[in-house]
C-alpha cells in the first residue's frame, strides 16, 4: 500500500496546488499523471487516466504547457502529441512561479511608468501624493524584478541558503 498511498498523496497535492492558484484540480491531476508516468501520454491516454473528458484535457494541457509544466513532444512516423512534465523541481518552479512572477513585475513597471508619465505635467496636491505613492511602488518593483532575475539565474538552493542567512540574522538583531 506505500507506493499507492505515496502517490494519491501527491496527486491530492497537485489538485489542492492547482486549487490555490484558482484552477481546477483537474490541472494538477493530469500535472500528477504526467509527473508519475515513465513515458510521455498521448491525449487519450491522460484522459483515460485522469477520467476527464478529452476537451477538458486538451484545454487544461494547453495552459500547462502555457506555463511551462508540461512539454508536447512528437514521436517520429506518429501524427500523435505526446505530453510530459517537468519533473526538476528547480525548473517546475521557475516555470511554474518565478516566469510568472516576473512577467507580472514588468508588467506592472510599465502601468506604473505610464501612469507616472499621464500625471507628469498635473502639479496638485492630489497628484502629488499618487506621485508619491507610484515611485514608491515603481522602487519596491524594481527589487522585486531583481531578485527574481537572481533567483531564475543563479543556482537558486545557493542563493535560497545565502537569503535564509541574512533573513536569520535580521531576525536575531530585532531580538
Amino acid at each position: 500500500m506505500g507506493i499507492e498511498e505515496a502517490r494519491r498523496i501527491m496527486m491530492n497535492h497537485f489538485a489542492n496546488a492547482a486549487r490555490r492558484f484558482g484552477l481546477s484540480e483537474l490541472y494538477g491531476y493530469i500535472y500528477g499523471v504526467l509527473f508519475f508516468a515513465d513515458e510521455p501520454l498521448s491525449l487519450g491516454e491522460i484522459a483515460e487516466k485522469t477520467g476527464y473528458s478529452i476537451s477538458h484535457v486538451s484545454s487544461a494541457l494547453k495552459l500547462l504547457e502555457s506555463v511551462g509544466l508540461v512539454t508536447r513532444i512528437k514521436k517520429p512516423g506518429d501524427k500523435k502529441a505526446y505530453f510530459t512534465a517537468i519533473k526538476n523541481l528547480k525548473e517546475w518552479r521557475k516555470a511554474a512561479y518565478y516566469n510568472k512572477l516576473l512577467e507580472d513585475v514588468q508588467q506592472t513597471r510599465i502601468n506604473v511608468q505610464k501612469a507616472l508619465e499621464e500625471i507628469e505635467k498635473d502639479k496638485s496636491e492630489e497628484a502629488e501624493k499618487i506621485r508619491e505613492k507610484l515611485k514608491f511602488m515603481l522602487k519596491r518593483n524594481e527589487i522585486t524584478e531583481r531578485i527574481i532575475k537572481l533567483l531564475i539565474k543563479s543556482d537558486e538552493e545557493k542563493l535560497l541558503e545565502k537569503l535564509i542567512l541574512c533573513l536569520d540574522e535580521l531576525e536575531k538583531e530585532r531580538a
